[in-house]
């Protein structure tokens, strides 16, 4: 299933009965954000959703969760039919790609690219770039960016969010254990070759924090979404001074 080669390692065919197992042989880190190869779009089949920081031993938020929806229906590879899936860890950058082609229940087809990738010279950064291209519909596409709770939902508990027009934040304290970490988050979305300067909803709860944009889409149009994450711990910084680093972080990058 897998190939595996120098710098990378290489998956050209879908199995989602393997999904699980190849999430975990994909991980891959760049010495302090640690993420599995989960997908970035809702996904109900089996899976390990997990985003780790050097040093906790707990899985933290889902940095990299979006959301497609077409009208009624939702992106999720374990309900519709795909085809052409590919996947590939760079183990050097280090970047994760993937591309499929995807049906929907009701016959609606999208090209779907992801790039997920981990800075290396700001270690506490994340960047993400998500294409949708529509091959045959016509309609609404909308888009959440958006951090949202991990797995273990028990093991950390939110102190404070904000959402922002340019950016949002949230603050976190780790159980039992006494850390405290702050994600901070920014998007840009683009259709074609046009920023969208259209004002987002926002979306603000106690698991799930970000911004929602719908667009409207004719065969060939492509929405791309650009979201940038930063991560910041009170193990390397001040509790007092988490919000700002966070912020700092991502703003800087």
């Amino acid at each position: 299933m897998l190939q595996y080669n120098t710098w990378t390692i290489e998956q050209n065919a879908w199995n989602p009965t393997e999904e699980q197992a190849i999430q975990q042989q994909l991980t891959f880190s760049n010495d302090y954000l640690c993420q599995t190869a989960h997908f970035e779009e809702h996904y109900s089949g089996a899976h390990r959703l997990c985003t780790y920081i050097k040093g906790i031993d707990v899985a933290i938020l889902n940095l990299s969760a979006i959301s497609v929806r077409l009208r009624d229906e939702r992106l999720d590879l374990n309900e519709w039919k795909v085809e052409q899936f590919y996947r590939c860890l760079y183990k050097n950058q280090p970047l994760l790609e993937r591309h499929f082609e995807v049906t929907s229940p009701n016959g609606n087809r999208l090209n779907v690219t992801a790039k997920r990738q981990l800075a290396i010279d700001r270690k506490e950064c994340m960047r993400l770039e998500y294409e949708v291209q529509s091959v045959n519909y016509t309609g609404p596409i909308t888009i959440l960016s958006v951090l949202r709770g991990g797995e273990e939902i028990e093991k950390w508990y939110p102190l404070m969010n904000d959402v922002r027009d340019d950016l949002c934040w949230t603050w976190m304290q780790l159980q039992p254990m006494n850390i405290q970490l702050c994600c901070a988050m920014k998007y840009r979305l683009k259709k074609n070759t046009t920023w969208v300067t259209k004002r987002p909803v926002k979306v603000e709860k106690q698991e799930v924090i970000g911004y929602s944009v719908t667009q409207q889409v004719v065969p060939g149009d492509r929405l791309t979404l650009y979201k940038d994450v930063a991560v910041v711990d009170s193990n390397r910084c001040a509790k007092d001074h988490l919000i700002e680093e966070a912020i700092r972080c991502l703003t800087n990058w």
